[in-house]
């Protein structure tokens, strides 16, 4: 007597189960920063680079880069570092070296490419000199920017100065 009983029970649980309405799909996943918010967090991230360097604030300026032994940092005085801590000793070394300089980006671009942001530009530098006029140097940059731990932050970082123009070739005839 007891099978009918549980053959119905389950028959009639299946039937009111194929009845029932489908659940609700799940909500979609939330959606990352659209590129026009990718370029503003980047242009952001970009002046707070640069009035950090102008207040030749070490650990302000290391607030903008990726705090990773993947960091790569290439500055316009020297060969480049591998690793947050390598590039904060050199951001320390070069303010000692160029006290009271002052950076300006000149025509900085920021273009989304998937998730990572890419700058590029060229820069004008200005250093203070003790006696006479301050020593101006013009360079270009390159840099890869990312949302990591929740910001934006440099991931790799190039500043470069250009060679100076070859020697004039009608010289000296």
């Amino acid at each position: 007597m007891r099978r009918p009983i549980v053959s119905i029970f389950l028959a009639s649980v299946l039937a009111a189960a194929a009845c029932a309405p489908a659940p609700p799909p799940p909500p979609p996943a939330p959606a990352g920063p659209t590129p026009a918010e990718m370029v503003s967090a980047a242009s952001a991230l970009d002046q707070r680079f640069v009035d950090a360097f102008n207040k030749a604030d070490v650990d302000a300026l290391m607030a903008t880069y990726w705090n990773s032994p993947d960091l790569v940092s290439y500055g316009p005085d020297g060969m480049g570092t591998r690793g947050w801590d390598a590039a904060k000793i050199a951001t320390a070394e070069t303010f000692k070296a160029i006290p009271g300089a002052t950076l300006e980006l000149v025509n900085p671009r920021n273009d989304v490419h998937g998730g990572v942001v890419l700058g590029s530009g060229t820069w004008k530098m200005t250093i203070p000199a003790a006696k006479g006029p301050a020593t101006v140097l013009v360079g270009r940059f390159s840099d890869a920017k990312a949302l990591k731990d929740g910001k934006w932050v440099f991931i790799m970082d190039h500043a470069s100065v250009p060679l100076p123009p070859p020697p004039d070739a009608g010289k000296g005839k």
